[in-house]
């Protein structure tokens, strides 16, 4: 069933959570379609492939504040704990899981569905779309990618370190140990998500009662800790110590690393099975490990060197090794497959080229494996291993992109709140502003990291959002060029009224196309070099909406052109795919008395070349060049389209930007 989501569009009548209830009602029922789609099954599912960033980023992340600090006195510890709780609750909790989740498109999140969002927002209502906004999605998207690689790097070898604490003679080979696991780690990715998150969630499920128990272990014997629930103690650290609390701000993001993820993944698990996941298991069992690994710095002499390890009773150091190696493996899931979604998503909106997409399950959508993107952050991800060798290397790398991705969600919600649901700007204020200096904060802490490896994230996002920026520029210019084409009303009369018409064949020929109401260049060259048309001509105009999915009522209209030929226009959502041979099945006794006959039809697709040089001024020479190799390396027509390849002819077409 269509999920839609009211949240994006608020009413001016006050009806806002009647329509949310709806909403999350829709939601849930398109997410339980399959029997083991249950609410159960879901958050089971999510705790596998959700949370496992940030559950395991108490692992490193009170290790990495305290260490920046340079101390561990009471006040300074008591201080950054509190620091990290009160991040927790304001920017994971406030923000995400009850602000940014709010605004689903239509049951899919994640940067690139909140651009969509906005996008749409503005087009209903006959606005403008500031390109600003278009720009910040894109390297927010991109900025996404190069927390994906570093998350992966980072969990693995700060788990696997923890065998230096069972014996030094393992230090030798934490590394190799690593690289191994990530192999495993990313040869898994093509079973799915679905299968991911079931072996994943049990797992996951004992981490986070291990984490609480270990926590509540060390807060029982020192109490006082508890103390740092307060936000005074953060408060009088940044007053007494505003130099020293500047600096933490650039670890206590590592506490926060996942967040987006929890917006990401709702096209995968639904609203509610991760928001119970999160309030009544996630959010209070790394609470209480961070203040049981508090508690054992203060009152455990050498602890500060690896909290997370010494917390553990010394008897279960070994099973606190392997399971925290078992949940960073997993950890490394809720990016990946969050690039995954966004990477599908992306390309149905125009921002990347067709790359191979394999739907990985055959009874909820948008549960995909991207074999490109999986090579590519595998390659990534090893790279960061064997170059930085260490995850408190790793760590000084980690945390700006994630800031970028945040601030820019932030900026994107503030567009939403006001433009999208009107909410009065004292309204957006309250809510997004104080959030707003939370993320300048977190991102200006973060800079300095940039010449200790934060270079490594902001290098690859910025040559994705290059490529990314490039192509959607590229697609826009082609677009024009192709509203230039011959309208097919006046192209059709033309090759039919003069004294040599086509001869006409037995058959089917299928045009697809992105542009209604123009002729398909590969129409027009088959034509003319040919000089044949079929017995019934169906031109196929593909639209993908800025909505994840379309209504059923709404996806198909049919224009009769006289003489057998048919405008059919086709529309989808950012997260469906065209099935050419199933679209034209639903066809039948629309088209007169034609029927499709898949052994007696023929799909003619263009094969673009694109001609740089040609934008006047548009597009400098360079992007021009790039945006030709994109395309020239971009997935096949036929598998977007799900046709076979025998039943496919490739006519070369000039594209003149």
């Amino acid at each position: 069933m269509v999920h839609t989501s009211t949240d994006a569009q608020q009413p001016r009548d006050g009806s806002t959570a009647r329509n949310d209830d709806r909403a999350q009602q829709a939601s849930d029922r398109r997410h339980a379609a399959a029997p083991s789609n249950t609410l159960p099954g879901l958050t089971l599912g999510a705790l596998g492939v959700v949370f496992g960033d940030i559950g395991t980023s108490p692992i490193y992340a009170l290790r990495q504040a305290v260490s920046d600090a340079g101390t561990v006195d009471v006040q300074t510890v008591m201080g950054i704990l509190s620091m990290i709780v009160w991040a927790v609750v304001i920017v994971v909790m406030g923000k995400y899981v009850l602000y940014v989740m709010r605004a689903d498109n239509e049951g899919e999140g994640g940067i690139v569905a909140l651009t969509a969002l906005v996008r749409s927002g503005y087009e209903q209502q006959g606005k403008h779309v500031p390109r600003l906004l278009l720009v910040a999605g894109l390297f927010g998207a991109a900025m996404f990618y190069g927390d994906s690689m570093i998350t992966p790097a980072v969990s693995v070898l700060s788990a696997v370190e923890g065998l230096r604490e069972v014996d030094a003679h393992f230090n030798p080979f934490v590394v190799p140990i690593a690289a191994a696991v990530l192999v495993a780690l990313f040869a898994f990715q093509r079973r799915g998500t679905s299968v991911v998150g079931k072996s994943f969630g049990p797992v996951m499920t004992v981490w986070f009662v291990y984490l609480a128990a270990v926590g509540i272990y060390r807060v029982v014997q020192h109490p006082d800790v508890l103390k740092a629930l307060s936000p005074a103690w953060a408060w009088a650290l940044a007053v007494h110590h505003a130099g020293v609390a500047f600096i933490v701000l650039g670890a206590v993001i590592l506490a926060l690393t996942g967040a987006e993820a929890l917006y990401a993944d709702i096209g995968h698990f639904g609203r509610r099975s991760i928001r119970i996941a999160w309030l009544f298991i996630v959010f209070p069992s790394i609470i209480i490990g961070y203040f049981g690994q508090a508690a054992t710095m203060l009152f455990q002499p050498g602890a500060v060197r690896q909290p997370f390890f010494y917390a553990a009773p010394p008897w279960a150091l070994i099973p606190t090794v392997v399971i925290a190696l078992l949940a960073t493996v997993i950890a490394s899931q809720a990016v990946i497959s969050g690039a995954f979604s966004m990477t599908s998503q992306a390309i149905e909106l125009g921002f990347l080229p067709r790359l191979r997409v394999i739907e990985t399950s055959r009874t909820q959508r948008g549960q995909v494996y991207v074999p490109a993107v999986n090579t590519l952050l595998f390659g990534a991800v090893l790279f960061l291993v064997l170059v930085f060798r260490s995850s408190d290397r790793l760590t000084s790398a980690y945390g700006i992109a994630v800031g970028l991705t945040m601030l820019i969600t932030t900026v994107q919600m503030v567009s939403l709140s006001r433009h999208v649901w009107r909410w009065s700007w004292l309204a957006v204020i309250a809510v997004s502003g104080p959030l707003l200096v939370i993320d300048v904060l977190l991102v200006s802490a973060n800079l300095q990291k940039i010449p200790q490896g934060g270079w490594a994230p902001i290098a690859v996002g910025t040559v994705l959002f290059i490529l990314m920026i490039t192509w959607h520029r590229g697609r826009e210019l082609a677009a024009i060029r192709a509203a230039r084409a011959e309208p097919l009303t006046s192209f059709l009369p033309h090759i039919f009224d003069r004294d040599d018409p086509p001869a006409r064949v037995a058959g089917t020929a299928v045009y697809p196309g992105s542009m209604s109401g123009t002729t398909p260049a590969a129409l027009v060259n088959n034509v003319r070099h040919n000089r044949v048309l079929h017995h019934t001509v169906i031109c196929f105009a593909n639209r993908s909406e800025s909505a994840p999915r379309v209504d059923e009522r709404m996806r198909i209209e049919v224009r009769d052109l006289g003489h057998g030929c048919f405008e059919v226009i086709s529309r989808h959502g950012f997260v469906e795919r065209p099935n050419l041979p199933s679209l034209l099945a639903s066809l039948e006794g629309r088209l007169g008395d034609w029927k499709f006959d898949p052994k007696h039809t023929t799909f003619f697709l263009p094969r673009e070349e694109i001609t740089p040089g040609c934008s006047h001024g548009q597009m400098a020479r360079w992007r021009e060049k790039l945006f030709g190799e994109m395309s020239f390396h971009s997935a096949s027509s036929a598998e977007y389209y799900g046709l076979k390849s025998e039943d496919v002819i490739e006519l070369g077409v000039q594209v003149v930007l």
